[in-house]
């Protein structure tokens, strides 16, 4: 055989792969009008999307690269999602943050994209039905958890439901050469993050903290002396080269994404379950609760605290078990949580990212 009898063989298989996406779209369709039929309003189920993507790597034995498998089938599921509905999802804009980066990938392009300001107003904008969802960065490997974001779980009546970790490369964007910079623009975050580099670098650069990145290169790409630290995503969104590349002082930066909506996800195999809880100010309240944790079988893998703003010196926590909320020795250990507690709020249940 000889290049145009492979190339024939490719053409074919091509029609057979566009043959089969017209025929899983029309299942979708059919799923679309099952789940109106029996009032279920869901349209995205992170459950059963993470159930998807985690078989076909499971039987894909590494004959196809594992990173692109996933990015075709979440566009695949994300066009077929399309059809029954197109989802609003917020994120901190605007166009090309790293918010927008995280949303991109774990929906697919098939979403309307809402650019919000500041990130806490992502809540109100799911809140009044204006977005169906959104993504908020709860805290990053590097500098910690984002506060703003875990305070306003306290009062909204939304929940978690998914995750997404997101590998955090910044980047030196600016229209003229290193040396030429007078000042650099980004938010704190990653000014924290690229520290080290910049002290290094451009140890002397006035920095500028802005609402997002995407601000920041937006801004740089009308400044020709202003550089801009953000993704490669607001380098090709506001045509503003990349002149120093992945920056940041740790290479296995990365942010953890929560979707935030309003319902949990159901059982997908490998989840996650977020609470917030405040105990009394007296010795061994904190212990008890652990305690508690560990009888059931239950780990643990983060917990975090501020300020419950009613009381001095008095806080609330944050953790992630890792189980689901369904799970019967879940149940129990919650009951007995919750008669330890001053209060007890389950976030949401959810699959873990990757």
């Amino acid at each position: 055989m000889d290049l145009i009898d492979w190339r024939t063989e490719i053409d074919e298989i091509d029609e057979q792969i566009l043959s089969l996406l017209h025929e899983r779209s029309k299942l979708a369709i059919k799923v679309g009008k099952l789940k109106e039929e029996t009032g279920k309003t869901s349209i995205y189920a992170p459950h059963r999307e993470k159930q998807i993507i985690d078989r076909l790597k499971s039987i894909n034995c590494d004959q196809f690269p594992e990173k692109q498998l996933e990015k075709i089938f979440t566009e695949i599921i994300s066009a077929c999602r399309s059809l029954e509905k197109k989802i609003r999802v917020a994120y901190l804009g605007p166009l090309g943050s790293h918010g927008h980066t995280a949303s991109l990938e774990h929906f697919g392009s098939s979403v309307e994209f809402i650019p919000i300001v500041p990130q806490t107003d992502i809540f109100a904008e799911v809140e009044s039905s204006r977005a169906d969802y959104g993504t908020v960065a709860i805290e990053n490997s590097t500098y910690g958890t984002v506060r703003d974001v875990l305070e306003m779980f306290l009062h909204s009546p939304l929940h978690i439901c998914s995750e997404r970790l997101l590998p955090i490369r910044h980047h030196l964007l600016a229209l003229s050469a290193p040396e030429d910079i007078s000042k650099i623009y980004s938010h704190p975050q990653s000014f924290a993050q690229c520290r080290q580099w910049l002290h290094q670098n451009l140890p002397n650069i006035q920095q500028v903290e802005v609402a997002s990145t995407s601000v920041a290169a937006e801004i740089a790409s009308k400044e020709p002396k202003s550089a801009a630290i953000a993704s490669s995503l607001a380098s090709e969104i506001y045509e503003i080269p990349i002149v120093a590349d992945s920056i940041m002082d740790n290479p296995n930066n990365t942010t953890r994404f929560l979707v935030i909506g309003n319902q949990s996800a159901q059982k997908s195999g490998n989840d996650r379950t977020s609470i917030l809880f405040g105990i009394n100010d007296e010795v061994g309240a904190l212990c008890q609760i652990l305690s508690t944790l560990e009888s059931n079988q239950i780990n643990m893998s983060k917990i975090d605290s501020f300020p419950s703003q009613h009381k001095p010196w008095e806080y609330v926590f944050f953790a992630d078990l890792d189980v689901h909320v369904e799970d019967s020795n879940v149940q129990i250990a919650l009951k007995e949580i919750t008669d330890q507690c001053l209060f007890l709020k389950v976030l949401g249940a959810y699959p873990r990212g990757t």
